[in-house]
């Protein structure tokens, strides 16, 4: 080989690097960088409660097209006086619940579009269920309360007057 064809050589490599870069990013989820920790916490609770509205709990743990034993969901489910629902989940059915919220809060391809799926819905429960998991600093003891989050608009506008 001549030394002449190391310098289109090394174009040639960098002009790959550029397109596999491009389509490896065009590719990849855009999850948030705490969610690997977020997952073992949940997956160490003994179980964690969500109170929302039905239609916001069926909306953000629809399984469509996303089902698999590894995504199951197995919840306990319960109306409150105050018009909302208590669903309580395992840890392992809260990491299972956060990786269904990741998907279409962050990113999956959406068969319809072939762009990205990003559901506002999941999006704020992904981020309230967040932000209780990044409030955990120790394991609960097992006296204590299940970690409770509630995401319903009244909870938003309390939060907005603070």
């Amino acid at each position: 080989m001549s030394s002449s064809s190391s310098p289109h050589r090394a174009r040639l490599f960098g002009v790959l690097a550029l397109l596999a870069a491009v389509f490896v990013s065009g590719c990849s989820t855009d999850s948030p960088p705490q969610h690997s920790e977020r997952l073992q916490k949940a997956a160490g609770l003994k179980t964690f409660h969500v109170q929302t509205t039905k239609e916001l709990w069926a909306k953000t743990s629809d399984q469509k097209g996303r089902g698999g034993p590894d995504l199951q969901l197995n919840t306990t489910t319960r109306e409150l006086d105050n018009g909302l629902v208590q669903v309580e989940l395992s840890g392992v059915d809260l990491a299972n619940y956060l990786r269904l919220l990741d998907y279409m809060a962050h990113g999956g391809a959406n068969a319809d579009t072939l762009g990205r799926n990003r559901s506002a819905e999941s999006i704020r429960m992904y981020d309230e269920i967040a932000g209780v998991l990044d409030g955990i600093t120790k394991r609960p003891d097992p006296k204590d309360p299940p970690p409770n989050v509630v995401v319903d608009t009244a909870y938003l506008d309390a939060k907005n007057k603070k």
